[in-house]
C-alpha cells in the first residue's frame, strides 16, 4: 500500500487569531484534516469472502468499515481494531489490513466520520468519542487489540486510556502537540519567528497528549517507529514508551524507514505477529464471527 503524501500532514496551519505582534497564533486540532476530506464511492463498499462490510451509527454520523478475516487455519484469538492516519481511507489502504490479517488476527477498520464511506462532519474530538462506541460494539465478540498509526495513535491511545484492551500497537507515535507542532512547521517552511508566535489550541493539546494518556493503560504495548521518520521523530515515540506503565512492552525501531514506510515493512509485520503470539489468552478463548 502506498499512503498518499498528504496523509503525512499532521497540522495544516490555519491562523485563527493574530491580533498583533505580541498575540500568539492559535492552531486548532481540526486544521490537520484535509480540505475537502477524502471520500470514496459508496459502490466500492461491497462484500467479498475476506472483506465483510460493517456499519455503526454514532451521534451525527454513520460509520462504514470492513472486517478482514484472518486465514481459516490461523485459529485467530484476537481482533485488531485499526485507526488510520490522517488522509487515509479504508478503500485506499486494503493491502495494509490484509497484511495484518494474515499475521493471525481479524482486522476491523472504519473510515472516520466525514472520511471515505462514512457520513458526518470530520472532527478529531468526535473521532475519540466514536472510538469508544466502536470498541464497545466489538469487544463482546472477543479480545480486541487496538492499533493506531500516526494521527490514529492519538485515537488508539485515548481508547486504551478509557477501556481495558487486550493489547495496544502504536506506529509513528506523537508524544504531544507541543512537541510535534514545531517539527511540522519547520517542514512546511515557516520561519523561526513565525513558529515562535504560533501555539496549538487547547483541543490540539488534549487530543495529542499521548505521553500522558499512555500512563492510564497497562495493556501489553508494542510500539513501531521508523528510524528515518522526519515527520514524527522517533524520540517522540520513545518518550511515550518510557511513560507507559505496562509490564509487557516493546519498542521496535524500523531500520531505515520513513513515516509512511513503517507500518507495512517486513520488520513491523513480523513484530506484530510475535506480539500477538505473546499475548495469546487461554486456548479455549476465540473471537466470535457473526454470520455475514
Amino acid at each position: 500500500m502506498a499512503i498518499k503524501k498528504s496523509a503525512t500532514v499532521l497540522f495544516t496551519l490555519i491562523l485563527l487569531s493574530a491580533c498583533g505582534p505580541q498575540t500568539k497564533t492559535i492552531v486548532s486540532v481540526n486544521t490537520l484534516l484535509p480540505d475537502p476530506t477524502l471520500s470514496a464511492p459508496l459502490a466500492h463498499w461491497t462484500a467479498n469472502p475476506t472483506r465483510i462490510p460493517i456499519i455503526q451509527t454514532v451521534p451525527g454520523a454513520i460509520l462504514r468499515g470492513w472486517t478482514f478475516y484472518a486465514l481459516p487455519n490461523s485459529n485467530a484469538k484476537f481482533r485488531i481494531l485499526f485507526f488510520n492516519g490522517n488522509a487515509m481511507t479504508i478503500d485506499d489502504s486494503q493491502s495494509l489490513y490484509r497484511s495484518l490479517a494474515v499475521r493471525g488476527a481479524d482486522v476491523t477498520v472504519f473510515d472516520y466520520r466525514g472520511y471515505g464511506f462514512s457520513t458526518g462532519k470530520p472532527d478529531v474530538m468526535d473521532f475519540r468519542r466514536d472510538s469508544l462506541t466502536l470498541y464497545d460494539q466489538l469487544s463482546p465478540s472477543g479480545p480486541v487489540v487496538v492499533y493506531g498509526f500516526s494521527m490514529g495513535t492519538a485515537i488508539a491511545t485515548y481508547l486504551a486510556s478509557q477501556r481495558k484492551v487486550a493489547g495496544l500497537i502504536l506506529a509513528g507515535t506523537i508524544s504531544s502537540a507541543q512537541k510535534e507542532f514545531p517539527v511540522f512547521a519547520r517542514a512546511q517552511g515557516y520561519s523561526p519567528s513565525k513558529i515562535t508566535n504560533m501555539t496549538p489550541s487547547s483541543d490540539a493539546i488534549t487530543a495529542f497528549d499521548e505521553r500522558n494518556l499512555i500512563t492510564q493503560s497497562t495493556a501489553p504495548l508494542l510500539m513501531l517507529h521508523g528510524e528515518a521518520d522526519r515527520l514524527v521523530p522517533i524520540q517522540q515515540g520513545r518518550e511515550v514508551f518510557a511513560a507507559s506503565p505496562a509490564r509487557q512492552k516493546d519498542f521496535i525501531p524500523i531500520l531505515g524507514a520513513a513515516h509512511n514506510e513503517t507500518i507495512e515493512s517486513p520488520q513491523a509485520l513480523q513484530a506484530i505477529r510475535t506480539f500477538l503470539s505473546s499475548i495469546e489468552t487461554k486456548s479455549d478463548i476465540h473471537i466470535s464471527r457473526p454470520v455475514p
